[in-house]
């Protein structure tokens, strides 16, 4: 079974058609609701997710809704940010010169060897040096 970390812009952009990568997080996304691989994702993407999507015009509710439909998505592993996850994403950003939300995500799939899926340009280029990093695009295309 695959072991996948998403970030927060794949599924962002996936429910917004104007978002840049709609078209491949949606493509992916269709591949993980046919696939059911294993998620791995930090308890931080629902916040992002919600959040994201609440001021950039979508309603409360429904930024809401999709956040936690996202963490209830078949074989998905919510991960607590604890203490000792806060201290690798540290010390991986710190390392890595990574965005704070970002090593929490390349800490997440670190710490489950997992792939990281994203869109975000520096979370690709910089997490690769310790996982797998692709876009969604790059991972429909190498299954």
């Amino acid at each position: 079974m695959r072991l996948i970390t998403v970030d927060s812009s794949v599924f962002v952009s996936a429910a917004r058609p104007s978002e840049p990568g709609f078209e491949e997080s949606t493509a992916f996304l269709a591949w993980i609701r046919r696939t059911q691989p294993r998620l791995f994702l930090p308890t931080l993407a629902i916040v992002e997710m919600a959040t994201a999507l609440s001021r950039t015009g979508n309603d409360e509710d429904m930024a809401q809704r999709y956040a936690m439909a996202v963490g209830r998505l078949p074989n998905t592993v919510l991960v607590a940010l604890d203490e000792g996850l806060a201290r690798q994403a540290s010390e991986l950003g710190s390392r890595h010169k990574l965005r704070g939300a970002d090593a929490v995500y390349v800490a997440t799939a670190s710490l489950f060897a997992a792939q990281l899926v994203t869109l975000d340009r520096e979370q690709l280029e910089r997490g690769a040096a310790i996982v797998q990093t692709l876009t969604p695009s790059g991972f429909v295309a190498a299954t």
